[in-house]
């Protein structure tokens, strides 16, 4: 039974959204179908010729690669910051992108939150442009479950473009402007007090952030023990080290070898990328 629902507001290009997600695997694992976690695509650059980041100083994509960089190093997690070199489209926009995952989730939850990992391992780590269409039409054919031909029916009818309209309004309507943003709100019908007001929480955040919001909402959260790792990566799919040492509470390096020696008993494939690897069954 969900007690707390999690609106997550994002982007599939957004480094900091990547960054957050190792602790978005521990939530899930932790606290199972407790919480719901709903997708809203915020729209991260509609067009970069217009596009300033002041808090970075970020005007082209080639001035986002070293903030993809320097993100990747303080988080663990691996990112391959040369796309942004590759992209020199003065007019890059992060929303062809948007609007594929809205076309996704049009076809459920489960399908479109994997086409949204899916998307973001591809920009993150396979140096892909994935608001290209050909690239995000190859990436859909990958998603177990998702129909081709209706997401590119979605696409051409104006059905995604409005469910994105109507992400983008959410983030107007809670003055959402940056990414990741999560908004927690409980969903029991069961009023305590203190926790019948949703809380925002901005920014990229460690567990236990999540964890005290979580239990300030609803205090009766029960807090699963992580599942073996076969059974996780069965799951969630590919996971990188880092995400894998959030879920464990392992250091980094311990992680990576406690998951080698499982690679050396065929129990899990290694899957390197630059700055780090994925793991997989």
């Amino acid at each position: 039974m969900t007690k707390v629902e999690v609106t997550y507001f994002t982007d599939p290009y957004c480094s900091w959204c990547w960054a957050t997600e190792p602790v978005l695997y521990r939530l899930r694992e932790t606290y199972r179908d407790q919480v719901h976690i709903r997708y809203v695509m915020g729209g991260l650059v509609r067009d970069m010729a217009e596009f300033y980041d002041s808090l970075n100083d970020i005007r082209t994509t080639a001035e986002v690669a070293p903030h993809w960089r320097m993100v990747s190093e303080r988080s663990g997690q691996p990112i391959d910051e040369r796309l942004m070199e590759d992209i020199t489209d003065p007019h890059f926009s992060t929303w062809p992108a948007c609007r594929a995952v809205k076309a996704a989730f049009l076809q459920g939850e489960d399908v479109g939150e994997r086409y949204l990992r899916r998307m973001r391992r591809a920009a993150l780590t396979e140096r892909r442009i994935i608001s290209l269409p050909e690239v995000y039409v190859a990436l859909a054919q990958e998603v177990p479950g998702l129909d081709l031909p209706r997401m590119q029916a979605d696409l051409a009818s104006g059905a995604a473009e409005a469910a994105f309209q109507e992400d983008l309004a959410e983030c107007r309507r809670y003055g959402v402007t940056g990414f990741p943003t999560f908004l927690f709100r409980r969903e029991s019908p069961v009023s305590l007090p203190g926790a019948d007001r949703p809380v925002l929480v901005v920014g990229h955040r460690s567990f236990a952030t999540f964890r005290q919001v979580l239990h300030q909402l609803a205090p009766d959260l029960e807090e699963h023990p992580a599942r073996d790792v076969p059974t996780v990566l069965s799951a969630y799919g590919p996971l990188t080290t880092r995400e894998l040492a959030e879920v464990y509470r392992q250091p980094l390096e311990a992680m990576r070898q406690h998951l080698l020696a499982l690679a050396a008993e065929g129990r899990v494939q290694k899957r390197p990328v630059r700055g780090g690897e994925f793991w997989a069954t």
